[in-house]
């Protein structure tokens, strides 16, 4: 199945990313001035080691998963399967708000680019995952099944050039623009708890 070694292909490589990103924002937290600083990459850095230890069990599932292993999943290890999909495909978003927030902390040209590029990168993957999900949805055996939430539905931040608008801010303006930032209204759609109740 070619969405699964696609799959395979992309969380490999925001794996690689998470890395990155982490080498880049733990000497910030080290060397922080004052607690909410240190706290608020802290936070981040946190939450990014929680989504390495899940694709640490889920890359080598994905690349345990033959064509005919595949094509032979019950509707329950799909829904298992889509629920481990979905809970990374809403990683890949907040890490690309994550590489975001950051690109406002970093001056240098050289990191600057190296963190527009990844977050360029993980928005395209983070709509490759979404586009596979609702074609691997369609494999159950039963017609119906749940719509897919959009996470950046009525967020037209992200069609910001952020490495423009953050090399026009002062540094330290992250923590003030994620605060003021209000969230989406809550829509109803394919979430992990509605997919481990199949």
């Amino acid at each position: 199945m070619q969405e699964l070694s696609q799959l395979h292909a992309i969380f490999d490589r925001t794996q690689g990313y998470i890395h990155r990103f982490m080498s880049l924002i733990q000497p910030i937290i080290d060397a922080a001035q004052d607690e909410h600083t240190r706290l608020y990459y802290h936070h981040i850095l946190e939450e990014e080691e929680q989504r390495e230890d899940r694709l640490k069990e889920l890359i080598p599932y994905l690349q345990s998963l033959t064509a005919e292993k595949a094509e032979q999943l019950s509707d329950r290890e799909l829904s298992r399967l889509l629920s481990d999909i979905n809970l990374e495909r809403f990683g890949l978003h907040n890490f690309r708000e994550h590489l975001e927030l950051a690109l406002y902390e970093f001056r240098d040209e050289e990191t600057r680019l190296d963190l527009d590029g990844m977050r360029a990168t993980t928005h395209e993957d983070y709509l490759r995952v979404k586009d596979i999900m609702a074609s691997l949805s369609e494999r159950f055996s039963d017609v119906s099944h749940p719509a897919l939430t959009d996470h950046d539905e009525g967020h037209d931040i992200h069609a910001v050039d952020h490495l423009k608008a953050s090399a026009a801010l002062p540094k330290g303006v992250a923590s003030v623009i994620k605060h003021e930032t209000s969230p989406a209204p809550a829509k109803k759609g394919l979430t992990v708890g509605s997919l481990k109740g199949k």
